[in-house]
């Protein structure tokens, strides 16, 4: 189940990629399976656990192409991992839109930002996004309604 929920986000994603942006999911399905873990413990459709997860992938890979961009680099290379991360960012927001992930999108945005304020002040804390969908899942299920027996 694992592995084809990884394959099956990833064919998504790609799917909803633009071709014209011309970016490679190079995420190991290692890097996303504590999330995948994670979905496991919760009673959701394998569409919406595949579009999380999807959502996911998207934002683990903008944290990526940001964090490989230092002055050692320049250039067109440099470039490229700016303009990738930076679609990234966008195209998470947009599919989560798309997906009426209204919820998702509210939370995460600060925990994005938040990540994203420690990095620049060169106390990198990527742990935080798993925690974050971690706390949000919980949040979640919490407020689902449940139904009482007769």
């Amino acid at each position: 189940m694992k592995l084809k929920l990884f394959q099956d986000a990833c064919h998504l994603l790609q799917g909803e990629l633009s071709p014209e942006a011309g970016i490679h999911l190079d995420l190991s399905q290692e890097e996303v399976a504590p999330l995948v873990n994670l979905l496991e413990q919760y009673d959701m459709p394998t569409v919406r656990q595949c579009r999380l997860l999807s959502i996911y992938i998207a934002i683990k890979l903008a944290l990526q192409r940001h964090i490989g961009c230092d002055n050692t680099e320049s250039g067109e290379f440099l470039t490229r991992k700016v303009l990738d991360g930076d679609y990234l960012y966008s195209f998470y927001v947009q599919i989560c839109l798309k997906w009426e992930e209204y919820d998702l999108l509210s939370y995460m945005a600060p925990v994005i930002k938040q990540i994203q304020i420690k990095r620049v002040e060169g106390r990198p804390e990527d742990d935080r996004l798993l925690k974050g969908w971690e706390l949000f899942l919980q949040l979640e299920n919490n407020r689902r309604p449940t139904s009482k027996a007769i």
